[in-house]
């Protein structure tokens, strides 16, 4: 049963090293595609608060709490501790699908961290537990500059009815890499770009008669399906309505994606975009294209070191040439407690301050939600944060952002994929039952 894929799900299957995990980023609903259960990574507090001090439990990522990332953020919280005397921080790292588990857990309990980050698609579920403190009367204390560094993308789900209930972090947006080898081999100008559909099904084929692999597969994933669902002229930029019981998803758009992804299912192979094999061919020049989040992208630069790897990205084409659209999603940064908020909201508004993001997308090509973050001059010259800027800007929502919605909404998404591309059904018969199937489960959550 095909599932959405996140950043996290793509670690686990790819079987990528602890160093490339390093660069990964968002994750869909951790309720619905479970996270890799691995072992918490723990940064242990380097001296005890002074007396009359706190110790505040921060929970991030694992990803973020080794290597290059946990360097950064040692930095960030030297430079805290340093400022604000009496407050240390202890970063604890925990698989996403363990933070939401606990934090959920704990709001019955009082056992919850003072501050943890973790996806903005499962924020409806900590503020349907009361797990979120309410950020606002620190929020409304904040300069008009610290407030509007944000991109609305990121901070508009946070803030709901006056209450405020996370700041934004890392983002994604899905892109198209290129194996520059096989594009030239195949008689493709890289620098022409992709036009539209049209023209990378031109592409596609060419590569074809080139005795190469276009791309992996598509169908009977709702996560790759929707790489391109955005493609389609008309569609809306959010996946599920507003009040989270019906979909936004229209059937005739599915079916035009329904259709492309048949034209193009020729070129493509047996393995997900997401899968081991299809990086191997990718990073072996067999390969044309893989459609995936930034993540991918330390993996395919140590290949390029270490193998001579040739590839760029591009965002994913449209139907038109001026329709862009793929799928996007975010993190944010929350206070779970009230015992020490005073201090949990001074260390949650300094790591999320464009200073400290800008030092993320610079150094380690993540891509924040923080406009003013990525007009720095470091940040600005990162290619790969620059084009998943571009991208997360057209793309659709994963999910809906900061609200609960019924589980396994996605799964008619991937069920009716399958059945397009196992020629059960048409897809302009596929769609419209897809999209009942969909409504069905929102309306009864």
């Amino acid at each position: 049963m095909a599932q959405k894929m996140s950043r996290r799900d793509f670690l686990k299957m790819a079987g990528v090293t602890v160093g490339v995990a390093t660069l990964a980023a968002c994750a869909p609903k951790a309720t619905e595609t479970a996270a890799p259960t691995v072992g918490a990574v723990t940064q242990p507090t380097t001296a005890p608060p002074p007396a009359g001090g706190v110790t505040l439990e921060f929970w991030t990522f694992n990803d973020y709490a080794m290597g290059k990332p946990l360097e950064i953020f040692n930095s960030f919280i030297q430079k805290f501790e340093a400022d604000n005397a009496g407050i240390k921080i202890n970063l604890t790292g925990k698989p996403g699908s363990d933070i939401l588990a606990n934090v959920v857990t704990g709001a019955s309990s009082g056992e919850l961290p003072d501050s943890m980050q973790i996806q903005l698609s499962v924020g409806g579920d900590l503020i349907a537990v009361n797990a979120l403190v309410d950020m606002a009367p620190y929020w409304n204390t904040m300069s008009k500059d610290y407030q509007t560094q944000f991109n609305a993308g990121g901070i508009d789900p946070c803030i709901q009815e006056g209450k405020v209930y996370g700041l934004p972090f890392s983002a994604y947006g899905i892109i198209l890499y290129r194996n520059l080898k096989v594009l030239k081999k195949a008689g493709i100008d890289p620098a022409a770009g992709i036009k539209d559909w049209d023209d990378f099904a031109s592409q596609l084929d060419k590569v074809s008669k080139a005795g190469l692999k276009g791309l992996g597969k598509i169908l009977g994933s709702d996560w790759c399906q929707l790489h391109y669902y955005g493609g389609v002229p008309g569609t809306s930029k959010k996946r599920i309505a507003p009040d989270g019981k019906s979909t936004e998803l229209k059937a005739d758009a599915y079916a035009t994606l329904f259709d492309y992804a048949l034209k193009i299912k020729p070129y493509g192979i047996g393995s997900w975009q997401f899968d081991t094999a299809t990086n191997d061919l990718f990073m072996t020049d067999q390969l044309a294209f893989i459609s995936m989040g930034p993540w991918l992208a330390p993996t395919l630069e140590e290949a390029k070191a270490k193998s001579g790897l040739d590839f760029d990205a591009v965002e994913v084409p449209g139907k038109t040439a001026d329709q862009k659209g793929t799928i996007r999603g975010g993190e944010f940064t929350g206070i779970c407690s009230p015992k020490n908020k005073d201090s949990a909201w001074k260390f949650v508004s300094f790591i999320s301050d464009y200073p400290q993001e800008a030092t993320w997308a610079a150094q380690i090509g993540r891509l924040m939600a923080n406009d003013k973050a990525l007009e720095q001059p470091d940040a600005k010259a990162n290619w790969l944060v620059q084009l998943t800027a571009k991208s997360y800007n057209n793309a659709i929502d994963e999910s809906l952002m900061m609200r609960k919605v019924a589980t396994g909404f996605g799964q008619p998404e991937s069920d009716y994929g399958i059945q397009v591309d196992t020629g059960a059904l048409k897809p302009a018969d596929a769609a419209p039952k897809m999209i009942d199937a969909i409504n069905k489960i929102l309306s009864a959550g």
